[in-house]
């Protein structure tokens, strides 16, 4: 049975607390951790959590339509201080916060979790930024209110509900010199109490490029000719408003992509070809009375992982294809009441359900397969507190049980003091600590022949302090610095080292210690005619080191970890003037160790886009025409060692629209 393993009691107990929700009149609606998006009085949408003193980021409207042809990678390496792992133009893209890695940021969408259970982790190279209307970045313990493993942050990508009865068309197609093409649309329709949009994306992509190879003799030219890409995907949301104040929603999302995986630079030819396809259902309830908020979701998704490599003439035994199916069903529920204009509670439980069925084909004809399964559940409550209009505290606890084994208890509290305030400035501080954990994988504990279900959930603490100066000269002006100071001491930090008959096996090996700052600062400027301009830059310095030896011949203590560059840099210059526009963008990335004992590294390098557009209004329809060049200055550079990326790139896009 699914829901084996489940305390059922505790879900009894939450069961009781959203039923009293419904008759209880004491309570006032909160909006301390929901947007609301609203028409007129209507009520459509109970959006993300956000929690006060914690760290969040949202990404502007106007930042994700100008990347409605990009994956959620690429637009979160130019617009946050995520250091995105690129394994290679048209190969994966993981994220690293805060000097974690790639399994410590969770990503969810509508609230439910998309990390697979067999590695972790998520590749956003799959997801279409025109999937996605909210994107949200959540760091370090600002994830907790979320779920679990976010040991470095959380991503959020949402969909945004407006029931208006007006109807809105976009279509959008970009082609670039890499031979790239990539087209979306989306329709929406409906009334005030029915609303239908349909979106879809492909893309064809050849990525075809010519790089200068330093590892050869004489640096030859080579062509980047097995990268080829193919995606494409629908997502359908229908909303419903039953009432005034309560919306049920439901949601499809199909999504299949195939692509070549780009060979390193030892080789012109790639031998391996990957496969990704996923079908996602969810649905949603949400009621927002005058005096509370009560929300359940549930989800299922099947997912499939196919990879294949040609293995010949090896000595050695090694997987030359997988093939890998993983069933998730997920259960939410979170409700927000107001007792009064200085104390607001959340209650909350969540619970998902993994199976994993793999098989596993090695060089010669052998084959063997895996069969793992494992349950999560966890509650958690909050309180949010505004002693003076000055303070907010926030507190949250969550317990998770996993397969009915008792998980680390998590603590979360965060302060927020606004220093100083008056009409054109404010100064806010805060302070936050919590304990956080990120469960071993199914492939970590159940992989044949080298999982370990003994393995330790990678846990510690995480805080942070930071502050917001915020100075607002005149309608026109605005200025905004953000300077954050982090810390985390992570024990048990799973990692995967080379074992017996040429296998790699995991072990809890290191307690990291990572720290740093991130400064945010950013400046608008708008006449409220016809010229206004964005000004954003984001550094980061983050040391992220081992702290403990596994034997006399480890050299990685004191180093920084592997692909985690300690300096960073993103920033960009937007100026509008009447229907013409130009942006300007850059990334900068320090040093980046490859080997643990600091031996080898990729040198820093930084890139320069640069689009220019004009936006053409008839009535009602809108045509945006946008010319882009990135890597400006033809930047040779690698992300990843031995794996190119592209130099000069031009580019094209037109996209119409109908409000």
């Amino acid at each position: 049975m699914i829901l084996k393993g489940i305390r059922y009691r505790y879900l009894l107990f939450f069961v009781s607390i959203f039923t009293l929700g419904f008759n209880t009149n004491l309570l006032y609606a909160q909006v301390l951790d929901s947007v609301l998006y609203l028409e007129e009085v209507n009520i459509v949408d109970v959006s993300i959590p956000e929690r006060i003193s914690f760290k969040t980021t949202y990404i502007e409207p106007e930042i994700i339509e100008s990347n409605l042809t990009a994956s959620l990678g690429e637009m979160l390496s130019l617009n946050t201080p995520i250091f995105i792992k690129s394994y290679g133009v048209g190969g994966t893209q993981t994220p690293s916060f805060r000097g974690t890695g790639a399994s410590h940021t969770q990503v969810y969408w509508n609230g439910v979790s998309l990390n697979s259970p067999m590695l972790g982790q998520v590749d956003l190279s799959l997801f279409p930024v025109a999937f996605s209307d909210e994107v949200v970045v959540n760091y370090g313990a600002s994830s907790l209110m979320h779920g679990t493993g976010g040991l470095g942050g959380a991503i959020q990508m949402n969909s945004r509900v407006v029931m208006d009865g007006v109807p809105h068309v976009l279509v959008s197609h970009t082609a670039n010199t890499l031979q790239n093409h990539i087209s979306n649309a989306s329709v929406t329709l409906g009334s005030e109490k029915l609303q239908s949009t349909t979106k879809v994306y492909y893309k064809d992509a050849k990525n075809l490029f010519d790089f200068v190879n330093p590892l050869e003799p004489g640096s030859p030219t080579w062509t980047n000719e097995n990268s080829a890409h193919l995606q494409y995907g629908i997502l359908q949301e229908f909303s419903f408003r039953l009432r005034e104040n309560e919306t049920f929603s439901f949601y499809t999302w199909y999504q299949t992509s195939e692509r070549e995986l780009p060979p390193s630079m030892h080789t012109e030819q790639s031998f391996a070809w990957q496969s990704d396809e996923s079908l996602r259902f969810l649905g949603s309830w949400d009621r927002v009375d005058e005096k509370k908020s009560l929300s359940l979701s549930t989800y299922y998704g099947k997912e499939n992982f196919y990879y294949q490599k040609d293995i010949s003439n090896d000595n050695f035994p090694k997987i030359s294809a997988s093939d890998t199916d993983s069933y998730s069903f997920q259960l939410h529920g979170k409700s927000s009441f107001h007792l009064s204009d200085k104390l607001d509670l959340r209650f909350g439980f969540d619970y998902q359900y993994d199976n994993l069925n793999s098989t596993v084909r090695e060089g010669g004809s052998q084959t063997k397969s895996n069969q793992s399964d494992q349950n999560i559940f966890d509650l958690y409550s909050g309180v949010e507190w505004l002693p003076s209009s000055n303070l907010s505290m926030s507190f949250l606890v969550r317990q998770e049980l996993i397969d009915d084994q008792i998980q680390p208890f998590l603590p979360s509290l965060g302060i927020d003091w606004k220093a100083y305030s008056n009409y054109t400035q404010d100064l806010n501080l805060r302070v936050n600590l919590s304990r956080n954990f990120h469960a071993p994988t199914l492939n970590d504990k159940y992989l044949y022949p080298v999982g370990n279900e003994d393995m330790k959930p990678e846990e510690g603490w995480i805080g942070e302090i930071g502050g917001t100066y915020h100075i607002q000269k005149s309608n026109a002006l605005s200025f905004k610095i953000e300077t954050t100071a982090f810390a985390s001491l992570i024990n048990n930090w799973i990692v995967w080292t080379p074992s017996v008959s040429n296998l790699w096996a995991p072990k809890n090996l290191k307690e990291v210690f990572s720290r740093g700052i991130e400064q945010i600062v950013s400046a608008s400027y708008d006449n409220g005619r016809d010229f206004s301009v964005d000004l954003y830059t984001s550094f980061s310095y983050v040391r992220s080191e081992n702290q403990e030896a596994e034997d006399e011949l480890d050299k990685s203590v004191g180093n920084q970890l592997t692909y985690t560059p300690i300096t960073s840099f993103q920033g960009y210059a937007r100026m509008k003037y009447k229907d013409y526009y130009l942006t300007i963008e850059e990334q900068a990335y320090g040093k980046r160790f490859t080997q643990t004992d600091a031996s080898e590294w990729l040198p820093a390098y930084y890139l320069t886009n640069v689009a220019v557009g004009k936006k053409i209004y008839l009535n009602s329809h809108r045509i945006d025409v946008q010319a882009r060049i990135e890597n400006i200055f033809n930047y040779h550079y690698q992300s990843i060692a031995r794996k190119p990326m592209p130099g000069r790139v031009y580019q094209l896009s037109l996209t119409y629209r109908l409000n």
